[in-house]
């Protein structure tokens, strides 16, 4: 076991607690600034209406996050670690037959997170920012560049470490919900008639007679839960037990309240929807409400990226995409992933976003359907986990997993509206983050079969070369970084062949990536001598893990693993790089278009960024190419 999975398995830690406060329900916890109000946008402002939604509101918050998340979907778990790659990744390590089929759902759901990363930023910045119009209406040519500009700190603040920045990150959160939950409460306190919203029937009232547009107002009404998919990809980072102490304890109670606060105050002021949000506070408490709203936007904004830096990450080291450089920092319970690509592709998208739809009105349009979706994914495999891999009875599936799809089923239909005036924008981004690591994990899967496992064992090879005859670089120890499959040892033969020469030790190094998030360091190592010159080196890393080769083998060399000694700091890397040349000729993908694509792929995501991604020195490093038709 890790030193953090052991740090993750402890009892409950209340600065863990209160870090996940603000990292984890920073998206859900902004819900209300604009999820209340754009609900009731189109609809009659009455009694039964407002008690309707705001029993919507209440229960969707009960069922959705309180019971399918925290108690139902918390315990698939893959080791202590969440989302739907280590979901994925938890059904192939125990049904690997029915593996192939969710893999679908696995791309298609990291890409539906990968729009939601990119629309949470903005509609939550965007919102919190249009609450400067309740202080000065002198604000509204500026709204645009103070958000964008908002946005643009968030994006480059990622690349500090700001994993010490999260406990602060949840005080500012805890002063967020206690202020919003106080102003709800002395709402409801002037109109306690809201109460009744605890009674379902008045949301079942409201859907029967309302009809479709009532129906349709479930769109509006799923905004309160986003920000409920992170949860499931930040266990790992806080453990179960925090996130549910947050939620019970804090985040749930102050949303109740402000939410039934803004349904309260809605019934006495109806000109007031607009703004609704801002208008709970008196005048002279609006402006520090809009400055501690744009901060909470901000850290939801965060704790978004976050979430999907985490589920990136995972997709890099499982192979569902090209490897890119990361940074990591532990800095005792506080993790902070970095992807600089990723990061850029998230700023890129919601500045796309912020230019194309402006206000919250418009966002709205493209917000809630990729959410939805991937929500419904994710409890599909939930169920097959319950019913295969748990070995649940079908009567406790049918009783407690199926209306959990039957919700989410429910939602989407009222949220597909959406689709033409917005939700297109989503999914088309979740389409193309699923088509590229489609064709990384295919094209690798050929690379493997066709190529890599064609090739003649390394093995059989050196037992036909006279070894003795080459030229010896006495002193000198290679380290040749090969593919786990390649059994022909990768670059190291190209060095024999191109520089008549052999290293006095030669290390072919490789790397696999277990279906489980951690590795312990006594299953590091698997070694294989050839002679007493050369030795297969594979290590085993979880996807959660950072992949660095020198700072292995200097843990190798401290062990005495090997019948000899090197120096880390003198140590020579070389890496064979495949040159991948689509031709019409033959169609080993779907399309010519697609084998363009991977090359292309690969050709930008080989040498220089594995170099990093190894984080191997650039001064001590060799590419050798070579080239595969496909």
């Amino acid at each position: 076991m890790s030193s953090r999975q052991a740090i993750l398995n402890k009892p409950l830690s209340w600065s863990l607690t209160l870090a996940a406060l603000g990292m984890v329900f920073g998206d859900i916890g902004t819900s209300p600034i604009y999820a209340f109000r754009l609900t009731m946008l189109h609809l009659p402002i009455d009694v039964p209406t407002v008690l309707g939604v705001s029993s919507l509101i209440i229960w969707s918050l009960i069922s959705i996050i309180t019971l399918k998340y925290l108690a139902l979907i918390f315990r698939a778990d893959n080791e202590g670690e969440g989302g739907i790659l280590a979901l994925l990744a938890l059904i192939k390590r125990q049904k690997p037959s029915h593996s192939k089929g969710f893999y679908l759902f696995a791309i298609l759901g990291t890409g539906l997170l990968f729009g939601d990363g990119m629309i949470t930023p903005a509609i939550s910045v965007v919102s919190a920012t249009e609450g400067l119009l309740t202080y000065s209406s002198s604000f509204l040519p500026y709204l645009s560049i103070i958000t964008g500009g908002i946005l643009l700190l968030v994006f480059v603040a990622q690349s500090y470490n700001l994993a010490a920045l999260t406990d602060s990150f949840g005080i500012i959160l805890l002063i967020w919900f206690m202020v919003i939950g106080l102003l709800g409460g002395y709402a409801i306190a002037q109109n306690p008639m809201v109460l009744k919203a605890f009674n379902p029937y008045y949301a079942y009232q409201f859907l029967h007679i309302g009809g479709l547009r009532a129906y349709l107002a479930l769109g509006g009404v799923f905004l309160v839960v986003t920000g409920g998919e992170a949860l499931y990809a930040d266990i790992g980072q806080f453990g179960r037990q925090s996130i549910r102490y947050s939620w019970v304890m804090v985040v749930c109670p102050c949303l109740m309240l402000n939410y039934l606060g803004q349904g309260a105050y809605l019934l006495d002021n109806p000109a007031e929807l607009n703004q609704l949000f801002f208008a709970l506070a008196p005048t002279w408490f609006k402006l520090p409400l809009i400055i501690l709203s744009l901060s909470a936007a901000a850290i939801a904004s965060q704790a978004i990226i976050t979430a999907t830096c985490i589920l990136a990450k995972q997709a890099i080291l499982l192979g569902f995409y090209p490897r890119v450089p990361m940074k990591q920092t532990l800095d005792g319970l506080r993790l902070h992933l970095y992807i600089p690509q990723i990061n850029l592709i998230l700023l890129v998208g919601t500045w796309f976003l912020l230019l194309t739809f402006k206000d919250s009105n418009n966002l709205a349009h493209a917000y809630g359907i990729a959410v939805n979706l991937y929500m419904l994914l994710v409890m599909l495999m939930i169920t097959f986990t319950a019913s295969y891999i748990w070995r649940w009875p079908l009567y406790k599936v049918v009783l407690i997993a199926l209306p959990f799809v039957a919700i989410d089923l429910i939602f989407l239909g009222a949220n597909s509206h959406k689709f033409l005036t917005g939700g297109w924008v989503a999914l088309v981004i979740a389409l193309i983050i699923a088509f590229i690591m489609y064709t990384w994990h295919v094209g690798l899967n050929f690379l493997k079969r066709y190529f890599y496992l064609r090739k003649d064992d390394l093995s059989k090879l050196l037992k036909q070369l006279n070894y003795k005859s080459f030229n010896h670089l006495e002193g000198v120890t290679s380290v040749f970084v090969t593919d786990s499959y390649d059994n022909s040892g990768g670059g190291f033969l190209h060095f024999l062949k191109l520089s008549l020469t052999v290293p006095e030790k030669a290390l072919i190094l490789s790397y696999v990536v277990e279906d489980i998030p951690y590795v312990g360091k006594q299953n590091r190592y698997q070694i294989t001598p050839f002679n007493e010159h050369i030795f297969r080196i594979v290590l085993h890393y979880g996807f959660m893990e950072v992949i660095d080769f020198p700072q292995a083998l200097e843990n190798l060399n401290q062990q005495k693993r090997l019948p000899f000694e090197f120096d880390i700091k003198t140590l020579n890397y070389i890496l064979e790089i495949p040159n991948i040349l689509a031709t019409p000729h033959q169609q080993t993908l779907w399309f010519t278009f697609q084998e363009k694509f991977f090359a292309f792929l690969m050709r930008n995501f080989s040498a220089n960024l594995n170099i990093e991604f190894y984080q191997l020195p650039y001064e001590r490093t060799l590419a050798i190419g070579t080239y595969c038709l496909m």
